[in-house]
């Protein structure tokens, strides 16, 4: 789904797919799906004034809150649904054998893509993530710039300047600043 590579300006492995960059996590998921948002949690994103369809990087938090919302009032219901039905045990036993298994699941910060390979033992003996805060790395480095050059243009004070790209790196990936890749 991404195609990682190395850049002179980042010490950290960047993704691209069909352009130079592109986002994932909160803000990309409710521009995708507003219209299944629970019902309150879509009332709560339009008194927040995040539409629809939004590309300002600083709504991520928003839309970050959007969702817990959501996942909140959507669990209650699955919950109530699970115990009103008949609880069975798992009916397929299984093996450890040897083999490869490659997946992606939808994280809070976005898309964490992620192959194992497993030998005879059960034993994990190579492994490969992209993370989220990778595949948005180039996003954020592309609004950085932009920010810069508009901040220029305002002659905006240089702690202004570092403080708004503090908070649109935060915006993004609130763990960046603590973060190993």
């Amino acid at each position: 789904m991404t195609n990682e590579y190395d850049a002179e300006f980042s010490t950290s492995r960047l993704s691209r797919l069909s352009r130079k960059s592109f986002v994932v996590g909160a803000l990309a998921r409710i521009n995708l799906n507003f219209s299944q948002l629970h019902p309150q949690a879509a009332t709560i994103a339009q008194e927040l004034n995040l539409p629809p369809i939004c590309h300002n990087p600083f709504m991520n938090i928003v839309a970050q809150l959007v969702e817990c919302i959501h996942v909140v009032l959507d669990s209650i219901s699955i919950i109530d649904t699970l115990l009103d039905s008949y609880w069975q045990q798992p009916k397929e036993e299984f093996q450890v054998k040897a083999g490869i298994g490659t997946a992606a699941v939808e994280v809070p910060r976005g898309t964490l893509y992620h192959s194992y390979e497993i030998d005879e033992h059960g034993v994990a003996t190579k492994a490969d993530c992209v993370v989220p805060t990778g595949q948005n790395h180039p996003n954020i480095y592309y609004d950085i710039v932009e920010l810069a050059t508009e901040c220029a243009k305002q002659e905006i004070e240089d702690d202004k300047i570092e403080l708004l790209a503090a908070m649109l790196i935060r915006a993004y990936d609130p763990c960046i600043s603590c973060s190993v890749h």
